[in-house]
């Protein structure tokens, strides 16, 4: 019988282990690959005028999630849309990387519920972020926000992160004497990472971010979202 405990307790954490390790070592790469796959195929045609135009240019794109993804963004990815030797192939002068701190399950277009659980917890985990991420949506924002530095760091120069007009001022006068960099602006993808507290505005703002969306697709203390669920405008909302 202490055989068979013994044979049966090895087996459950063996078990325990094995799922561990698909856990944090293949589902975050899958779900992610499964959302943002690329596609291979041939170039797309392109006239020489069109080309010639698009280099004149100052491209610039307002939303982006990868930071979201344990990927190096310095690097082509294999998985994904956006890194920055693929912004720098694309003219991409200005991009917005904002930070996806919730999601409700089984989000759509019609209502969702703030309520809902939420699969950016999952993605916490099981990419090893910060335990101080797991259950702090102001936490997420700004680790992500220190993930793009991180980036920018290890970038050698073709990334820059803006925080002040001098800032863009500076990467469009690097591009205009030819320089690859891309110049990035952080920004919170609905304010809820704010907690209900407007004093946590001080401490993500100075982690980068700049751009700020009040709702996404569920409501918050500010306000009513169009894919929430209260349909109502904009609260009284004050510091708490």
């Amino acid at each position: 019988m202490k055989r068979l405990l013994k044979w049966l307790t090895g087996l459950v954490l063996a078990a325990i282990v094995i799922g561990a390790v698909v856990f944090f070592g293949f589902v975050p790469a899958y779900v992610e690959g499964a959302r943002n796959s690329v596609i291979d195929h041939d170039p797309y045609p392109l006239s020489d005028t069109a080309a010639a135009l698009h280099e004149t240019l100052i491209v610039g794109d307002l939303h982006a999630d990868p930071l979201l993804w344990s990927r190096d963004l310095t690097e082509r990815g294999t998985r994904g849309q956006v890194d920055i030797p693929r912004l720098i192939e694309g003219n991409v002068a200005l991009q917005v990387f904002t930070a996806v701190t919730k999601s409700p399950a089984g989000q759509n277009y019609e209502a969702n519920s703030a309520e809902a659980f939420d699969n950016i917890t999952l993605l916490a985990i099981g990419q090893l972020w910060p335990l101080r991420t797991w259950d702090s949506l102001k936490e997420r924002a700004i680790y992500q926000a220190e993930k793009l530095h991180r980036f920018e760091a290890a970038s050698d120069g073709h990334l820059k992160i803006i925080k002040t007009r001098a800032d863009l001022d500076a990467v469009l006068e690097a591009r205009a004497r030819g320089e690859q960099v891309v110049g990035g602006i952080l920004g919170i993808e609905g304010a809820h990472p704010l907690e209900g507290d407007l004093a946590n505005l001080d401490p993500i703002f100075d982690a980068g971010h700049r751009v700020f969306g009040l709702q996404h697709f569920f409501d918050n203390e500010l306000g009513g979202s169009l894919h929430g669920t209260a349909n109502t405008g904009l609260t009284e909302f004050d510091s708490r």
